[in-house]
């Protein structure tokens, strides 16, 4: 029988997750604790005044205004990763320039290719990692951070969360956040009464993600060596029993 993997990081992402599982073998759980929502700001830049953009994570290339998309698009844009740089081309962007994963990286490749006091737009969520706005301005760049989107709670009833994971003990759960953890550890007690994540182990894309897991007192908790989705699956497989 193929290990169960429950799978809680919001659409489109958990169904795109979920697919990989399965071609590798697992039996994934769909369910996700958040889900992604635009924030419609109120007051949007002036395109003409912006020099590059930059962008930490999909979402806010799915959720941007498409007038503000459209007025951006001669732009060059820098994407934290692979999964990001690919939406920004999706939505029409023609110069990407792709990092390797992490913020620090996406602030070294922006201090080195583009100009000093270069005035970046950073396309963001509400809830993201501190220091990335404050090490660009280091570099000498003006930064105007533009809150695109939000990660809104999803809540589920006990019965309803029983009766999506069924009876079968739950092996593994990749995590991709640290508010992902925050609400994956709620659910954990929500279900604690059921046993199913007795002997589950977790997989976590950084410490950050992984503290909130082990402050609850959970064991097996792993961190991948990259911030990558690729990264994270490759740790879990790596788990996986002969």
């Amino acid at each position: 029988m193929s290990k169960r993997v429950l799978v809680t990081r919001p659409e489109p992402g958990a169904s795109e997750t979920a697919a990989r599982l399965t071609r590798m073998g697992f039996s994934p759980i769909v369910l996700p604790l958040t889900r992604i929502v635009a924030t419609r700001p109120e007051k949007l830049p002036d395109p003409a005044t912006v020099d590059a953009v930059a962008v930490t994570s999909g979402n806010a290339i799915r959720h941007a205004p498409a007038g503000l998309l459209a007025g951006l698009l001669d732009k060059p844009v820098f994407a934290v990763g692979s999964a990001t740089a690919a939406a920004a081309r999706d939505a029409g962007f023609s110069t990407v320039h792709e990092g390797a994963g992490t913020a620090a990286d996406l602030v070294e490749a922006i201090g080195s290719t583009t100009a000093h006091r270069a005035r970046i737009l950073h396309l963001a969520g509400v809830d993201r990692t501190e220091g990335f706005a404050e090490a660009l301005a280091a570099k000498g760049h003006q930064i105007d951070v533009l809150e695109i989107y939000a990660a809104e709670e999803v809540s589920y009833p006990t019965d309803f969360v029983l009766e999506a994971l069924g009876n079968q003990p739950v092996w593994g759960a990749p995590v991709f956040s640290t508010r992902g953890a925050e609400l994956l550890a709620t659910l954990l007690r929500q279900a604690a009464a059921s046993q199913l994540f007795d002997k589950t182990s977790y997989f976590c894309i950084s410490e950050k993600a992984a503290a909130p897991l082990n402050a609850s007192g959970l064991r097996r908790v792993s961190v991948s060596q990259q911030p990558t989705e690729e990264a994270v699956l490759l740790l879990l497989s790596s788990h996986r029993p002969a």
